[in-house]
């Protein structure tokens, strides 16, 4: 089974296709890539692969938020996918630099983000879905059972209160999932690759953070 990152070429990743929309974009190529890939998803579902299959999940979260180390000068920054923006990047070290480029909601995010996530160890450029801030928590009943609940798009997540899980949650300032890297020397040239490892990144109470791997959370969230 060849992984998805086989039938799209490295590029930014400031958005995620929809298989069927390949049709849309490359026409009769698109369509080759989409039933090459969907029946490689087949395959693994028969159990018929060859290869080692990871499966990722798409959270919901919001604003994408990118951060790392710029190559270029070897500083902590974050940012949005604006980063990569080709006349003005809008690459963060700063409280200062984050008031001039953005504003409302957003700048709030981002502060957060600087101030934490800089106590991660990160090396590298990394990309994740900003999950929730401690003021975004809040809570809900499901099947009569009381749950820690975060929307930070258009998805609910609902976690039971007293899980292990929860608990982290309830601890950390911010919550984010980690799904893709970046490599290069400049960032006006970085190409990205899916499943970044994250297990060198330092633990921190503060920041409740994962990858996007498939995890079976059955019975503890929804």
């Amino acid at each position: 089974m060849k992984s998805i990152a086989q039938y799209i070429p490295e590029s930014k990743n400031t958005h995620l296709e929809h298989i069927e929309d390949s049709v849309w974009n490359e026409g009769s190529a698109g369509g080759d890539t989409a039933l090459a890939f969907l029946s490689s998803v087949t395959d693994m579902l028969n159990g018929n692969s060859k290869s080692k299959v990871n499966v990722t999940v798409k959270w919901d979260g919001a604003p994408a938020i990118i951060c790392g180390v710029n190559p270029e000068n070897k500083k902590f920054f974050v940012g949005t996918k604006s980063v990569f923006n080709k006349a003005t990047p809008k690459i963060n070290y700063t409280n200062s630099d984050i008031d001039k480029n953005h504003s409302g909601d957003l700048a709030k995010k981002l502060k957060l983000a600087l101030q934490y996530l800089s106590k991660l160890g990160i090396k590298n450029v990394i990309q994740g879905d900003f999950m929730f801030s401690s003021s975004d928590l809040g809570s809900m009943k499901v099947d009569g059972r009381p749950h820690i609940t975060f929307t930070p798009n258009t998805i609910t997540y609902a976690v039971e209160d007293g899980s292990s899980t929860a608990r982290e949650i309830k601890a950390a300032k911010i919550g984010i999932v980690f799904h893709t890297e970046y490599k290069g020397r400049k960032m006006s040239e970085m190409s990205a690759s899916f499943n970044p490892n994250i297990r060198s990144l330092k633990k921190n109470k503060n920041v409740w953070f994962r990858d996007a791997d498939y995890k079976d959370e059955s019975g503890s969230s929804t």
